[in-house]
């Protein structure tokens, strides 16, 4: 309500208070004009009024029907007199209202870098936790060597579009060719820039770049030092050397380690295991086999006990103990892989991924976690890691019978290097980027052409990013490439693909 209109009510009151005031006063006048003579007859010639009773109004209602009309009108008006000053004084005092509705304007957009990471021979993964960014806005990076940009990758491949679900991204750096080396000794940092229709709409805060250690030497491109010629003894005092004068050969070597701290040694590598003795400090053992993780070491004390003991427990010359015998598990149950996916050195999407389990493989079991949810196992490659329980075909018994753990498996392990697959290749057949991108939605078969009965190359991996090359005129089938630099096809039930990305990639077989 204005404030023209409570004053415009205000005057209407008094006007009517004030009307109201002047005909009862024409109405008294009236009234005296009316009243007959009185009566000073009768008896005794006067008549004394004031020996008449007073009748007084004893009730409020009776009182209100005895008043005059304008005490009337004053009571009846009044609240309303009083409501209209409250409101006048209400709006006197509140901020005038500009007429356009005020809305809280939305949150601004944020991007933090989770992860940055050297994970692969000319591969970094930035794995960016975005909030609040537009529909259809993409995620990219840049590399800084100190305060300056560092072209080290191909930007034109350095997209992707945040999870729906998740808000994350994952941005994969692919190393140019004529990228220049990085210096041991500087300091690279990853900054996450989002992108809208109109540009830049945020920028992450710098985040380390971590090299991993088995892609040291990859990134930094190290040179390795001649091994020094032996110096050349004087030929005035060498000797002939008989066959009887030769030095034996020894063909193996015994491996001893030392014991760090006192521990328990166990009946299998694993601390689920009985224990069967236990190792003192500084007691030196012998060493036989490791386990296949690398994680545990067979040994035999001076008194003749056996068992399993952690390499943590010990110091051993790693150099020698990489040449010992891998054991091979017994009776360890095994699980078909039903669908491809991520092994990660933790039971959560927050681990490393350290290698991959494809569809139709089996695995080797070790452990479960406490809820069940991941799996620990050994893939075909004879890498030992954690995969989500539901990317396995395994039976209630066997999960049950897997003893509970929720040990991280250390990174890097031996194995990591050659079990990650290599540089892809580069293929004169492959169409040149397009620049659009899509999320895995289920992880799946990549395949040589665009049917089901095709050769499967490779596996895409849920929340992954992969490029849209082209689709089948009936738009079931994507040609992609995804983060390892595998293309092929893949159906497009395993993507979750924007209309209008969708609408913008080229038909092609």
């Amino acid at each position: 309500m204005s404030q023209e209109i409570v004053i415009a009510l205000l005057v209407g009151a008094i006007l009517i208070v004030a009307i109201a005031l002047i005909l009862a006063r024409r109405r008294r006048a009236a009234r005296q004009d009316e009243l007959p003579l009185p009566d000073i007859g009768g008896i005794g010639g006067t008549i004394d009024y004031t020996s008449l009773p007073e009748e007084e109004p004893r009730t409020l209602g009776e009182r209100f029907r005895a008043a005059p009309p304008a005490v009337k009108a004053l009571i009846i008006l009044a609240p309303v007199v009083l409501i209209g000053v409250i409101v006048v004084l209400a709006l006197t005092f509140t901020p005038v209202d500009s007429g356009t509705p005020s809305t809280p304007p939305p949150p601004p957009p944020r991007l933090a870098i989770e992860r940055a990471e050297v994970v692969g021979r000319g591969k970094i993964v930035v794995v960016v936790k975005t909030e609040n960014l537009p529909s259809g806005a993409t995620v990219t990076a840049i590399l800084r060597e100190g305060d300056q940009e560092f072209s080290w990758f191909n930007p034109e491949t350095a997209l992707a579009q945040p999870d729906p679900l998740s808000g994350e991204a994952q941005v994969v750096l692919d190393r140019r060719s004529d990228a220049p080396t990085p210096r041991q000794g500087e300091t690279y940092t990853v900054i996450a820039i989002a992108r809208g229709a109109n540009g830049e709409i945020a920028r992450s805060d710098p985040a380390p770049l971590d090299v991993l250690q088995p892609f040291f030497n990859d990134f930094y491109v190290l040179a390795v030092e001649p091994t020094p010629a032996p110096a050349a003894t004087p030929t005035a005092t060498l000797s002939p050397v008989t066959p009887e004068s030769a030095p034996t050969v020894v063909a193996t070597q015994e491996l001893t380690g030392t014991a760090t701290i006192a521990g328990n040694i166990r009946r299998a590598p694993n601390r689920e295991a009985d224990v069967v003795g236990r190792l003192s400090l500084g007691e030196v053992v012998t060493l036989s086999e490791r386990s296949i993780d690398g994680e545990w070491y067979r040994i035999s004390t001076s008194a003749g006990l056996s068992g399993w003991v952690s390499r943590t427990l010990l110091i051993v010359d790693q150099d020698l103990a990489a040449q010992l015998p891998v054991a091979t598990p017994d009776n360890l149950p095994t699980a078909a892989v039903f669908n491809g996916g991520n092994v990660r050195t933790s039971p959560n999407l927050r681990g490393l991924v350290i290698d991959q389990v494809n569809a139709g493989e089996s695995v080797t079991l070790l452990a479960r976690n406490t809820d069940s949810t991941w799996v620990k196992i050994i893939n075909e490659r004879q890498i030992t890691g954690w995969v989500s329980r539901t990317l396995l075909t395994i039976t209630p018994n066997d999960l049950r019978s897997l003893p509970v753990s929720n040990e991280t498996v250390p990174t890097p392990l031996p194995a990591t290097a050659a079990a990650l697959p290599p540089p892809p290749t580069p293929n004169a057949t492959v169409p040149p980027m397009t620049g659009l991108t899509a999320i895995v939605f289920n992880g799946g078969n990549v395949r040589a052409a665009p049917n089901l009965q095709a050769q499967v190359l490779d596996q895409v991996n849920a929340r992954e990013t992969v490029q849209l090359l082209s689709k089948t005129p009936d738009g079931n089938w994507y040609r992609i490439t995804n983060i390892r630099g595998v293309t092929g096809w893949v159906n497009r039930t395993l993507l979750t693909v924007d209309p209008d990305v969708a609408r913008r990639v080229p038909v092609g077989q």
